[in-house]
């Protein structure tokens, strides 16, 4: 037996009672007796019964009493009516009454316990369906109060919420994405992803999602859409149920109009006061040019000093203002590429050439290794230009005390890899992360006197990645720095010949 029952046997004659225990112990069940009606309900208000066996007609109080009183205040204890004196109309009032079978005497040993094993299964189900209508009714309590909680969550998110299945159908949309979306009403659900927002690139992010292979382990795609004025940024992913099927696509979207109109008036204050800037700068240094070619006259060697430093400063300006409205430009989206097949290895030679003195002049080798077969790339050689002088001179300035700077590359078929190597000071690890932004610069003791903007390395990540190429950068303190730069090849380039970046 898995659970231990216990049996309550009431009937006046002794012999029935120890009779029935010794049917039903061997069984294992565990036998109460008792000798009327009356000690039987004392019995199942003090100890916990699961089954009474209970003999018809008893002195003090017999079976009919017991079944009134235990109707209601034990209807969960089954009851099993014996007796010697069995009539169809016994029965039927018995049953009338809320017994559950009805026995006769002399009964059978097979009969009994058949019988009160039938009785106790039917408990135990009925047990068990109960616990589970209950489990049930939480479960659906708490996912009510759940979807309930949800709902109240997309309703009032300032985002807006877009759910489409894997017909490419909406299921749900919130009011935020209905007022982004300038939707008065509602389309039906589910729709055509076309009635809410018919944009091509989304139909193909969420495609992609919906039919990527697993390995592909695309978590999110993030893509900028246009909406009349709006500007948004959407973030789509896929969702999956219970068991791990792939059911749709949750996209959020976040308006950043705001954002596009405060980042387009930086661009036009920026080029508007480095216009305003680069004029008057411009005439300064050329007459400062004329005075230190002694068109204006000779000069004392502390006035030649003097000019000479304010010289040097005055064309830091102007490369500030030429890097601010590059960084400008790239942003905008103004930038005119030029991409054409190129050849890398005759850009870098004459880059190397043209930076052989300097190198010298800080007791630096400079040294360029690269096969004579590299594949063509598409790109803009002007761009490319920018690119590795900037690289290559950052190499030479973080290298005070001599050493090696050296630049290579190699083919990988679909990319060429150029490297960018020096021995100079490196970076502390928690620099690495911000060397590529705006204005920001490397700080050590010994690079003090290097004149920079902090923004060649912002304009070289920008220039590469308009050519669809990517740059690393590994670096340790005390042992040199690497850059890795990875430009794709010719036959593997998808660019036309005018890109704007």
């Amino acid at each position: 037996m898995s659970e231990p029952y216990t049996i309550l046997v009431v009937d006046d004659e002794k012999v029935i009672r120890d009779g029935c225990a010794l049917i039903l112990q061997p069984e294992g069940y565990q036998v109460a007796t008792a000798a009327n009606g009356q000690e039987a309900l004392e019995i199942l208000r003090t100890e916990p019964i699961n089954l009474v066996l209970c003999d018809l007609k008893m002195p003090v109080m017999g079976a009919l009493e017991v079944l009134e009183v235990a109707g209601t205040h034990y209807p969960e204890v089954p009851i099993i009516i014996i007796t010697g004196h069995g009539t169809v109309a016994n029965a039927v009032e018995c049953m009338q009454k809320g017994a559950y079978d009805f026995v006769t005497k002399p009964f059978r040993v097979d009969h009994l316990t058949l019988v009160v094993k039938r009785v106790l299964e039917k408990q135990k189900l009925e047990r068990q369906a109960r616990e589970l209508r209950e489990e049930q009714a939480r479960n659906l309590y708490t996912l009510a109060s759940e979807q309930s909680r949800l709902h109240t969550i997309i309703n009032c998110m300032a985002d807006g919420v877009l759910v489409t299945n894997r017909d490419l159908e909406v299921v749900l949309c919130n009011p935020a994405l209905m007022r982004l979306l300038e939707l008065s009403t509602p389309p039906p659900q589910p729709g055509p992803l076309s009635f809410y927002l018919d944009d091509t690139s989304l139909k193909e992010a969420i495609y992609t999602l919906l039919t990527a292979p697993e390995q592909d382990n695309i978590t999110y795609i993030s893509q900028e859409l246009r909406k009349g004025r709006a500007y948004l940024r959407a973030l789509s992913a896929p969702f999956y149920g219970p068991d791990l099927q792939l059911l749709g696509v949750v996209t959020v979207f976040h308006d950043i109009t705001g954002f596009k109109e405060l980042d387009e008036m930086k661009n036009e204050f920026v080029q508007m006061v480095s216009h305003e800037l680069r004029a008057p700068l411009s005439a300064i240094k050329m007459q400062h040019t004329v005075i230190l070619d002694g068109l204006a006259g000779d000069l004392t060697e502390k006035q030649r000093e003097l000019l000479v430093r304010a010289h040097a400063k005055i064309q830091g300006l102007l490369d500030l203002i030429n890097e601010l409205l590059n960084v400008a430009r790239m942003e905008a989206g103004y930038c005119q590429l030029e991409q054409v097949p190129l050849s890398l290895g005759g850009v870098l030679t004459d880059l190397v050439e043209l930076l052989q003195t300097k190198a010298a002049n800080q007791k630096i080798v400079l040294q360029l290794i690269t096969p004579p077969d590299l594949p063509l790339i598409q790109a803009d050689r002007r761009s490319m230009e920018e690119v590795f002088m900037n690289l290559l001179c950052n190499a030479i300035n973080y290298s005070p005390n001599g050493g090696n700077v050296k630049i290579s590359a190699v083919s990988h078929s679909e990319y060429l890899e150029v490297l960018v190597s020096d021995t100079g000071v490196g970076l502390e690890p928690e620099e690495i992360p911000k060397i590529f932004d705006k204005f920001y610069r490397a700080k050590h003791p010994q690079t003090r006197q290097v004149i920079g903007t902090g923004l060649g390395l912002a304009i070289v990540k920008n220039l590469i990645e308009a050519h669809r190429g990517s740059i690393q950068v590994e670096s340790q303190p005390g042992v040199g720095t690497t850059f890795r730069v990875l430009l794709p090849t010719v036959s593997s380039g998808q660019g036309s010949d005018f890109v704007r970046s």
